[in-house]
């Protein structure tokens, strides 16, 4: 078994009957689906469309989205970039509803998703223009083989866009539980500077890099109360604590225990 698909990492984002419960509820013309249910990552749509205008691909390219959630980024890359966006995510559950959601919005034919374990991937080398992840590294150990893996599926030339949430220079333990993590055992972040000598180390020349720590601090200090949404939203998905993740997150950015990076590279082989 893969660092990656650690029964522990995967049991974090799902409980029992989660799939057929949202479903139903995205499957009811009656209900109101917004973005407080797939944009699961600091800055929202926002913070993805940030990042898309680094990355230098046409429309019709192929993408794969790697930790894809509930689809949100895909849908919105497939909506605004044109791209064609594959999205794997080590959770089943997660692989469904973001099926069911494109198929609501009627976007089934530039989206698509299945589950995978990103150090495993189920596609021929080569397959993709560019590999797309966003917050989704701080629950992998094996970062290297993580940066190689994404390689391996990537046509010469092509992209890796990602958004991490990093270490930051303020070394105090985390506060838990954070989005990813209930415990320290599910946390695996780097600092910057070690994520990009990683991503280098693994076959990756930087095209653009940039701090993303003081958006992401801004954006959460704006979300620390957030209207209850009419529909369902992710605290539907992650359970009643998920409103002490978000507090604890912001709590975390503040005091300088966490920072975020925005980062395009390019495979050199």
């Amino acid at each position: 078994m893969s660092p990656h698909s650690d029964p522990a990492i995967r049991s974090h984002y799902e409980s029992d009957g989660l799939a057929d419960r949202l479903i139903a509820e995205i499957d009811d013309p009656s209900r109101d689906i917004g973005p407080a249910l797939d944009q699961f990552h600091v800055g929202g749509a926002k913070a993805t469309l940030r990042l898309a205008e680094q990355v230098a691909l046409s429309s019709g390219c192929r993408v794969l989205d790697v930790g894809s959630g509930l689809g949100g980024p895909a849908r919105l890359l497939a909506e605004t970039r044109g791209w064609d966006v594959t999205g794997v995510d080590l959770s089943p559950d997660f692989a469904q509803i973001a099926a069911a959601l494109s198929a609501r919005l009627n976007l089934t034919t530039r989206t698509r998703f299945c589950a995978a374990d990103a150090l495993q991937l189920p596609f021929a080398e080569a397959r993709f223009d560019a590999v797309w992840t966003e917050h989704v590294a701080m629950n992998i150990g094996a970062r290297d083989a993580l940066y190689r893996e994404l390689a391996r599926v990537v046509c010469p030339g092509g992209l890796l866009a990602l958004y991490d949430v990093v270490a930051g220079e303020n070394t105090a333990p985390l506060t838990y539980p954070v989005p990813w993590a209930r415990e320290p055992g599910q946390s695996h972040l780097v600092d910057a500077a070690g994520l990009k000598g990683i991503v280098v180390g693994a076959g990756w020349e930087v095209v653009s890099w940039a701090d993303e720590t003081a958006f992401a601090r801004d954006w959460l200090n704006a979300a620390r109360a957030p209207r209850v949404p009419a529909g369902p939203s992710l605290r539907h998905v992650m359970g009643a604590d998920f409103p002490s993740m978000i507090a604890n997150l912001g709590a975390n950015f503040s005091d300088g225990r966490l920072g975020a990076v925005q980062a395009v590279f390019r495979k050199t082989a």
